[in-house]
């Protein structure tokens, strides 16, 4: 694979989900169990749902289809929200969601979990890791994302289905 015109393909990508009205939180192309699985992660004002996720993924497909042997022959495409646990893509990511914890995958397979301080123009995120600030170059990071913390006093978002009365 061409990772040059795969980055193009990406950045693409990007420009005709915002031309749908959707702004396009990351593209990965991933790996897992042996099967290629291209994730698309879409954010809107009021949230995404599942038609939101069901038109992008025709366009996304007429677009792929367009491009020629960019991707692997075999894949599967993912459309959907980034959800409470979003995937960290770039620097300013890491930027909108200083103060909260985050848990990064390193190059080498180190981990390491903190709460993020700081990310910068030049592409350092700072995360504070048991009291102390560490920086992390996003070159070096493999995988990054936010990790769910119930806050106090939260609600629960389902509501109980009482049961029929016989």
């Amino acid at each position: 694979m061409n990772t040059e015109k795969m980055k193009e393909v990406f950045a693409e990508l990007r420009i005709k989900i915002g031309s749908l009205g959707y702004d396009c939180a990351g593209i990965e192309l991933i790996n897992e169990n042996g099967m290629n699985i291209l994730r698309v992660y879409l954010e809107m004002p009021g949230g995404v749902d599942l038609s939101d996720c069901e038109t992008v993924s025709r366009e996304v497909n007429e677009y792929l289809d367009s491009v020629g042997n960019v991707l692997p022959e075999r894949y599967f495409l993912e459309v959907s929200s980034p959800g409470l646990e979003r995937p960290l893509f770039t620097p300013e990511d890491y930027r909108n969601f200083t103060g909260k914890e985050a848990h990064l995958s390193l190059k080498g397979g180190r981990k390491v979990q903190g709460v993020i301080v700081s990310s910068d123009e030049s592409g350092t995120v700072t995360l504070s890791v048991s009291g102390e600030e560490k920086a992390f170059s996003i070159l070096d990071i493999k995988r990054g994302h936010l990790i769910y913390v119930k806050e106090s006093g939260q609600k629960k978002t389902f509501k109980k289905i009482p049961k029929k009365k016989k």
